[in-house]
């Protein structure tokens, strides 16, 4: 126990002095890396791990870390937190767990969070116990604590008697009032630099950091020791019996909508990429999107309820549910191509943003997780969840190291300085600012290359802003690629007289 205690302290003052008041940069992947090293030693010198191939979500975390020091994207900074945090826990709970079921990750995942509440108590009696030795706990321990006992009176019943003193001294003698004056006004300058926020507070933050983080990841080891360290109260499994013949039903009457609908998607599509003209693209490109998230939700949610119904079938009625799954899978493909058609041309007509970015992904995701949906409508067996939890990191990981920033600016510059975009494209020279150091090099080719004095003055005006925000000191704990790099960009750029 006492290594656990002092690896918490340990890892808590490194997380102070890479985190407190510092930009995240290579600090991320510093302090990710010795703690999943010490998690890992953990289980194993405990005997808990059951399943090794969890350790394999170790990669997806260091990448993420990674990307903190590689580029500057603010979304994912924040979002990647909370998704490495997930994927921790994953881990843990899959390593301990002899037959893991996805289907509870979530649940499981935040009873891993807030159970270590429970041994809090645990914990500081630990703590004390580490930090304490084994003789003061003997026979000498107990007349300290009668003279420390006594002290504190005395010193308690002296406070009010020295203020009552001291204020009659310094009304008597100039002198003597002077003096404690001169006494007063040292501690309370002193006292107000210490909690001023930039030295003193800071410190006090610092340490009031340490003890709490401390504290939960005492509690947090202590409670990977326990049997069921994910479990809080009776974990059931749902089931699900509904009548075959009233879903064989619903499925039925929803693939009739659904075919009505792929129609004329399909018909549209082809009318669109014939005339170019004839849908508008803005209310094309949202309603396809959102109709898409709605349909795919539904879609999935009917596979499930339906394959996993419990209710007793024929044969007959078995294959006659996997023939509209099936039609259903079909349908939400379909959908898919034509959400992606509509982003398309939304983008070419309006340009590129982050979030239209994010829709491709999002749309190419769902692609990838109706394969393994439509091979399990075919053969049956267990829920693919494994294969969608695989689908996800890696689609994940794979937005992470795309540099969404960059591909804005690329794809933004690219239509704007196409020859045939020329009269009639516009450039939101703002919104392309928003990229940063990550997409730095193709705004420069857009400063380079446009004849628009505009365009120019707004780039000059840019690039010294972003000239001075790089100028500024950054702790080595702080150290970032794209800004490392966009330094050396910014030297090379030779404004117009």
């Amino acid at each position: 126990m006492k290594v656990t205690v002092i690896a918490s302290l340990l890892f808590s003052i490194l997380a102070t002095i890479l985190f407190f008041g510092q930009n995240l940069g290579i600090s991320v992947i510093l302090f990710v890396i010795p703690y999943l090293g010490f998690t890992i030693y953990y289980i194993e010198k405990r005997q808990k791990a059951k399943n090794r191939k969890a350790y394999l979500l170790v990669v997806p975390v260091i990448l993420l870390a990674a990307t903190y020091f590689i580029y500057q994207n603010r979304f994912f900074q924040i979002f990647n937190i909370v998704v490495m945090l997930i994927l921790y826990n994953i881990m843990l709970i899959w390593c301990m767990e002899q037959k893991y079921e996805l289907e509870f990750v979530m649940k499981r995942i935040l009873a891993l969070f807030l159970k270590p509440f429970s041994f809090l108590s645990i914990a500081l009696h630990q703590i004390g116990h580490v930090f304490t030795s084994k003789k003061s706990q003997n026979e000498k321990m107990k007349p300290k604590k009668g003279i420390t006992k006594q002290i504190m009176i005395g010193i308690g019943v002296s406070i009010p008697l020295l203020i009552l003193i001291i204020a009659l001294l310094s009304s008597a003698d100039f002198h003597f009032a002077n003096g404690i004056s001169q006494i007063s006004k040292f501690f309370y300058e002193n006292m107000d630099r210490f909690f001023d926020g930039q030295w003193g507070f800071s410190i006090f933050l610092r340490l009031i950091t340490i003890i709490i983080l401390t504290i939960y990841l005492i509690s947090f080891f202590i409670n990977l020791r326990t049997k069921e360290p994910w479990k809080i109260g009776d974990e059931r499994n749902i089931c699900i019996h509904v009548d075959t013949i009233i879903l064989n039903t619903v499925v039925t009457l929803l693939n009739i909508v659904y075919v009505i609908f792929c129609s004329i998607q399909v018909e549209n599509l082809i009318e669109t990429m014939v005339n170019h003209q004839s849908i508008e693209y803005a209310s094309y490109a949202r309603e396809g999107f959102f109709q898409l998230m709605v349909v795919s939700i539904i879609n999935f949610i009917i596979i499930l309820v339906t394959t996993q119904n419990k209710k007793e079938s024929t044969k007959p009625q078995m294959i006659y549910r996997q023939v509209m799954n099936l039609i259903l899978a079909i349908s939400t493909v379909i959908i898919l191509i034509s959400a992606f058609v509509r982003m398309n041309l939304y983008g070419e007509a309006y340009g590129y943003t982050f979030l239209r970015i994010l829709v491709y992904f999002t749309l190419i995701t769902e692609g990838l997780l109706m394969i393994p949906t439509m091979i399990y409508i075919w053969k049956g067996g267990n829920l693919p969840t494994k294969s969608y939890f695989i689908i996800v990191v890696i689609m994940y990981l794979v937005m992470n190291f795309s540099n969404i920033p960059n591909m804005i600016a690329t794809k933004n510059v690219n239509r704007y300085l196409e020859p045939q975009n020329q009269i009639e494209s516009e450039i939101d020279v703002r919104y392309l600012t928003k990229t940063k150091t990550d997409g730095l090099k193709e705004v420069m080719k857009l400063y380079e290359t446009t004849q628009d004095p505009v365009i120019k003055r707004q780039l000059e005006a840019y690039f010294e802003n972003l000239r001075l925000q790089l100028e500024k000191e950054y702790s080595w704990v702080e150290w970032n690629y794209s800004r490392w790099k966009a330094r050396d960009l910014l030297a090379q750029i030779e404004y117009e007289s």
